[in-house]
């Protein structure tokens, strides 16, 4: 399961973000987010949230030597290895002081995608 983006919706209202920092960290603040909203330009570009795509095969942990691990992909926080964030194809981990974010999905019941007001976030198996 993977949080699925339709960019089209995204109005650019940050509900997603500040959901997602309420949930883990209990405090509306952006940079403890695992969903960041790139904001474009409305005149010729969409608004764009980048979320972990939930890959079977983390590329963000190949320069350790593993494909995948499951208490990574279940925890929320990460020790910050600067290697990780630069190793995500599609830079959807996020530092935070000394740790990355990671999304882990609320356990299978993404919050982010309850609270888009515009249907901009769904759920893709």
């Amino acid at each position: 399961m993977r949080v699925k983006i339709d960019k089209t919706k995204c109005t650019g209202c940050l509900i997603c973000e500040v959901t997602c920092s309420l949930v883990h960290s209990g405090q509306v603040q952006r940079e403890a987010s695992a969903i960041r909203v790139k904001l474009g330009h409305l005149d010729y570009e969409r608004h764009q949230p980048v979320v972990c795509r939930q890959c079977k095969k983390m590329s963000c942990l190949k320069s350790e030597g593993m494909e995948t691990n499951a208490d990574l992909r279940q925890a929320f926080f990460w020790s910050n290895a600067h290697q990780r964030q630069v190793d995500c194809a599609f830079g959807a981990l996020f530092a935070h002081g000394d740790q990355l974010v990671h999304c882990n999905l609320c356990g299978g019941d993404p919050e982010c995608v309850k609270s888009c007001p515009t249907g901009a976030l769904g759920l893709a198996a």
